[in-house]
C-alpha cells in the first residue's frame, strides 16, 4: 500500500468546511427609570433593560439626553448617573442605544421627563462695608456708622468687631458700643453677611478714644478765712488753699451772701 501527501491552499481548505452560522436576532431596549412624565432633580440613575431575541449578545448600552451623550454601561443591569443640575429646568428626552456584537445599534423608545431643580446655592458674599466712622460720645460710649453693603441676593446684617473680636451683630448700619472704659482707645471693623451665611471681608478699621469721665467731686471747703480792715475803704481777705481730686481752679468771693469776685489766689483785697 502506498501513501502520499498533497498541499492544499487555505482558501480551498475553507471551501471544504461547512459555513459557521452568523448570530442573528434583535435587541429590544427599554428605559426602565425614570418613568415617563416624571419630575427629576439632583443626580438620578437612568436604567435600561435589554431583551435579546435570537443569538445576539450586547456589547454596550449608551444613554443620551436630548441626543447628548450621558454615559454608557457594558454589563447588565445597564445604568448611568445623570447630574440634572447641569441641565436647564424643563422637559428633556432620554434614550438608550444598545450595540450588539455585530456593531448594529438598537434604539429604545424615548422617555420624556421634567427637570426641576431649585436655584443654585448662593456662594457670593456681600460687598465689604465702607465709610466706617467711630465717634466717642461719652467716657463710656462710642457710636459707629458705615455705608450699607450690597449683595446678589440681599444683605442680612453686619458683624461688629472691636480690637479684632466680634462684639455684636446688627441689621442696621450703625451701632452704639456702650460700657467702655474712659480715656481708652478702641479700634473697630465691620463685616456684612447674607442669609446663606456668606461673610464679607472686614472693613477698614476706625478708632476713637473715650474722654476722661466728668469730674463731679467738688474741692474741699476753704478754711482759715481771715478778714482784716486795712483802711476805711478796704478789707483784705486770706484763707487756706482747698484741695481737689483733679485740681483747684480758683475761688469765688462772697460778701453778705452775694458773689463779688473770682480769684485764683488765696487772698483778695476788697476795696471801695
Amino acid at each position: 500500500m502506498v501513501f502520499g501527501l498533497a498541499w492544499i491552499a487555505p482558501q480551498a481548505f475553507a471551501q471544504l468546511l461547512p459555513p459557521l452560522p452568523l448570530p442573528g436576532g434583535s435587541l429590544i431596549v427599554t428605559i426602565t427609570s425614570p418613568a415617563p412624565g416624571s419630575s427629576v432633580s439632583g443626580t438620578v440613575q437612568v436604567n435600561a433593560s435589554v431583551s435579546i431575541v435570537g443569538s445576539l449578545t450586547v456589547s454596550q448600552v449608551q444613554f443620551f439626553r436630548d441626543g447628548n451623550f450621558i454615559g454608557s454601561d457594558s454589563a447588565a443591569p445597564y445604568s448611568v448617573s445623570w447630574n440634572t443640575t447641569s441641565t436647564n429646568n424643563g422637559s428633556h428626552t432620554l434614550t438608550a442605544v444598545a450595540t450588539d456584537i455585530l456593531g448594529v445599534r438598537w434604539n429604545s423608545d424615548p422617555v420624556t421627563v421634567t427637570v426641576s431643580n431649585g436655584p443654585p446655592p448662593d456662594t457670593t458674599p456681600p460687598s465689604v462695608p465702607t465709610g466706617l466712622r467711630a465717634t466717642a460720645v461719652s467716657s463710656s460710649q462710642i457710636n459707629l456708622s458705615w455705608a450699607a453693603s450690597s449683595d446678589n441676593v440681599g444683605v442680612s446684617g453686619y458683624r461688629v468687631f472691636r480690637n479684632g473680636a466680634q462684639i455684636a451683630t446688627t441689621s442696621a448700619t450703625s451701632f452704639p458700643n456702650t460700657g467702655l472704659s474712659p480715656s481708652t482707645t478702641y479700634s473697630y471693623t465691620v463685616a456684612a453677611f447674607d442669609a446663606a451665611g456668606n461673610l464679607s471681608a472686614q472693613s477698614s478699621s476706625a478708632s476713637a478714644t473715650t474722654p476722661a469721665p466728668p469730674d463731679t467731686t467738688p474741692p474741699s471747703v476753704p478754711t482759715g478765712l481771715r478778714a482784716t480792715a486795712v483802711s476805711s475803704s478796704q478789707i483784705n481777705l486770706s484763707w487756706t488753699a482747698s484741695s481737689d481730686n483733679v485740681g483747684v481752679s480758683g475761688y469765688r468771693v462772697f460778701r453778705d451772701g452775694a458773689q463779688i469776685a473770682t480769684t485764683s489766689a488765696t487772698s483778695f483785697p476788697n476795696t471801695g
